[in-house]
């Protein structure tokens, strides 16, 4: 079967899948080869029965005062122990000779089913309790579903619904070889931290938990955004094929990873990485970046409870400059929300058009002056600067300078040493920030383009649906001609322009982006190496002419077949693939 999604990390994986946060019941099915071990399995059942039970008690003991509650734990209870469960679970085991795990997941799904299929709403509303006490069964049997990823010995396809930050950010590259979701986007957490470790993902799948089983071989082609379950042997041969394609274009590019990024008539260019996490300060000086070009420290804080103290903040921030000097680490505040969630976040029903960002910041100026003292004394080391994710309005950049001139002031005052020429920045994000930006630029030294959340709002898609996936297009005239007014005006008043989003690490935007003159470059670490290759394909000259040209195109199609017209055969076609962007 083979799936379309939508590509979120680049590169070729080939695996059995493992289930992870599915909401039904699926594992592997053990036969059993003795009626010792049938007595074996049947004693584990017992166990994990009474040990589940034991759970439910004690927390039924500590909420007592709380009537529902103790109430829908006595019903778990009788659930569990409920005799014709029970009986068609032991039969599996003996006579049936299955494993308890597979024993207990089949007959729960088919009480599942016939509890969906009642019509009495309070008994279908009981299929939440059937999965409730199906995974403390499960767990019991097989340990969490993290342990059970750990211990599986051997790379792994990791099949969810979707990942949270924290679960992306734990994974093992050593045990999860690729991400395939139901849900998310290009530019969502989940493919932004992929991309950063250089794991492949294809997301957008819709309905690729509903038809995967544990240990089903799977093909994942994150670079044309496909899925292949339990692929045939032309379709495994060809996957082969392209991965062995795909890995020898990584190695002749990575083999010049150290070399200055530098276009082909000898202009320079300021590349850098993207990171989420101290620890990546140093595979940014592995791949050949430049320094930091976007520190994303919410995630850091998600991750972190204990993320909230001034020197906390420091350091981390300390270390990670220290780490890079004399190459810039560039610093962002907090953006929290959107589709970035600490716990104890309220949850809306337009989440990126809702409290996000320098609003949420500016709401706590006390949890924001801690981070912002944190940055500043970090710019001791003399490579740090700072922007902020958000900006729309002229008073957000006059509230955040005057809270710098308080930190600053105070750190004189107690004599603990800064940059006191550090730069300051913003996040070109809206169409409002663009249309602004003569009224903005006077509070700052530079901007950062994010193009992914300029693209999303400049055409209204909701970067994170998969149903207007499709539509989401950074080569969008409309977009492209934004960066280019926002180079001309950023420009005009002397000063710097960056660009941090998904499309800087797009080879296909490359030229674009250099032929209308943006400074800086940053992108997923692992995708350092194949950006410097493509700057050094361009002449400043011939870049500037595939930028007009493009300006002038009608739609994103037109635009990357353009530009990959003008690659053709100085750059690794497939690594181009996925930039074309072949659209239905």
């Amino acid at each position: 079967m083979r799936l379309q999604g939508v590509p979120a990390s680049p590169g070729i994986a080939i695996g059995p899948a493992f289930l992870l946060k599915v909401r039904d019941f699926r594992v592997v099915r053990r036969v059993l080869t003795s009626d010792e071990e049938a007595l074996a399995e049947l004693s584990r059942l017992r166990n994990a029965v009474d040990s589940v039970d034991e759970d439910l008690s004690r927390l039924a003991d500590e909420i007592g005062h709380v009537v529902e509650g103790r109430q829908i734990l006595e019903f778990l209870r009788l659930l569990l122990r409920d005799p014709m469960i029970h009986r068609d679970v032991e039969e599996r085991i003996r006579p049936g000779m299955e494993c308890a795990e597979y024993a207990v997941s089949t007959v729960l799904q088919d009480v599942l089913s016939r509890f969906i299929e009642l019509d009495d709403p309070y008994m279908r509303e009981r299929v939440a309790d059937v999965r409730d006490i199906g995974r403390r069964l499960l767990e019991k049997l097989l340990g969490t579903e993290k342990e059970a990823l750990a211990r599986s010995g051997e790379p792994l396809i990791l099949v969810t619904e979707d990942l949270d930050p924290s679960d992306t950010a734990s994974i093992d590259t050593s045990i999860v070889a690729a991400i395939v979701t139901d849900r998310g986007g290009s530019t969502s957490h989940t493919a932004i931290l992929a991309r950063s470790m250089g794991i492949p993902a294809v997301v957008a799948l819709d309905e690729i938990t509903a038809v995967v089983s544990p240990r089903d071989l799977i093909v994942v082609d994150g670079i044309h955004g496909q899925v292949i379950v339990n692929p045939t042997e032309a379709e495994l041969d060809y996957a082969r094929e392209i991965r062995a394609k795909y890995i020898e274009a990584e190695r002749s590019i990575a083999e010049n990873a150290l070399s200055p990024a530098v276009t082909a008539d000898g202009m320079s260019i300021e590349l850098s990485g993207n990171i989420e996490f101290p620890q990546e300060a140093e595979l940014v000086k592995k791949y050949g970046g430049r320094g930091v070009g976007l520190f994303r420290t919410e995630f850091l804080r998600a991750l972190n409870r204990g993320m909230e103290t001034e020197e906390d903040h420091f350091k981390v921030y300390d270390e990670v400059a220290a780490i890079l000097a004399p190459d810039p680490l560039l610093i962002r505040t907090y953006d929290m929300g959107g589709d970035k969630f600490k716990p104890g976040m309220a949850h809306e029903a337009n989440p990126f058009l809702g409290y996000r960002g320098i609003r949420i910041c500016l709401d706590n100026p006390a949890e924001f002056t801690d981070q912002l003292r944190g940055i500043v004394r970090a710019s001791r080391n003399g490579n740090v600067r700072m922007m902020f994710p958000m900006i729309t309005h002229v008073e957000q950049m006059v509230s955040i300078r005057e809270i710098l001139s308080r930190v600053n002031d105070d750190l004189r005052r107690k004599g603990i040493p800064f940059d006191e020429k550090m730069q300051v920045g913003f996040m070109v994000e809206t169409p409002a920030a663009v249309t602004a930006l003569d009224l903005l630029l006077p509070y700052a030294d530079f901007v950062s383009i994010g193009t992914n959340d300029l693209t999303q709002y400049t055409l209204a898609v909701d970067r994170g649906s998969p149903l207007v996936a499709d539509l989401y297009d950074p080569f969008h005239p409309g977009v492209l001609r934004q960066i280019d007014h926002v180079v001309k005006v950023t420009h005009a008043h002397g000063k710097w322009v960056g660009v941090c989003g998904i499309m800087a690490g797009d080879p296909l935007a490359v030229p674009i982006l250099l032929g209308l003159g943006v400074d800086e470059l940053s992108v997923a670490c692992s995708l350092i190496p194949e950006v410097k290759k493509m700057i050094s394909v361009f002449t400043t000259e011939s870049a500037a002419e595939i930028a007009s040209n493009a300006l002038a195109l009608a739609t994103g199609r037109e635009i990357r077949a353009m530009v990959f017209s003008q690659v053709a055969g100085r750059y690794p076609e497939i690594l181009l693939d996925e930039s074309l962007g072949i659209r239905k």
